[in-house]
């Protein structure tokens, strides 16, 4: 089996209910609530809490045992080969930019690296157009959460148009 590149937990900073050692990352399980933390913050594969900041390492665990561990894990049931199969082509697609060592916030749909200055994208639900990563500057002025990451007025006023 060959390692590839995925996310893990890289610190307790800003937000972080997860207790495990090696928590990987689950697919954003994200709700069109996503001021709930859905929407900003990362999911742990096993205990299903939350936390702000992760870190790209090689795994040797397989794609689909991941899919499988992350599915089961959410469901509590086996998946499909065919929930396996999209599971694995969208957490790909999501994670093709990560490097090993690099560190990562949540967004909307969007892994972008702390270094960033500014971001500006169309997310899952909201366009979003920053002059600073929203989960840095937070942990330097936490009024940031309530600004911007858990603010419902900001998510909405942000929102795409629905198709």
């Amino acid at each position: 089996m060959s390692s590839h590149v995925y996310l893990i937990k890289d610190s307790a900073n800003l937000t972080c209910h997860c207790k495990c050692d090696n928590a990987l990352i689950t697919f954003p399980p994200q709700m069109d609530c996503p001021w709930c933390g859905c929407g900003w913050l990362f999911t742990c594969i096993e205990c299903r809490k939350a936390f702000t900041f992760a870190r790209g390492v090689e795994v040797d665990e397989s794609w689909q045992d991941l899919a499988v561990r992350d599915l089961t894990n959410r469901w509590g049931k086996n998946p499909s080969p065919e929930d396996i199969n999209n599971w694995v082509e969208s957490m790909k697609e999501l994670l093709a930019d990560i490097e090993v060592g690099g560190q990562y916030i949540y967004l909307d749909g969007a892994f972008i690296p702390v270094e960033a200055d500014a971001i500006e994208f169309n997310g899952w639900h909201s366009h979003h157009d920053l002059p600073y990563v929203p989960q840095v500057a937070a942990f330097k002025d936490k009024s940031v959460v309530q600004q911007v990451l858990s603010n419902v007025e900001y998510w909405q006023a942000s929102a795409l148009a629905e198709e």
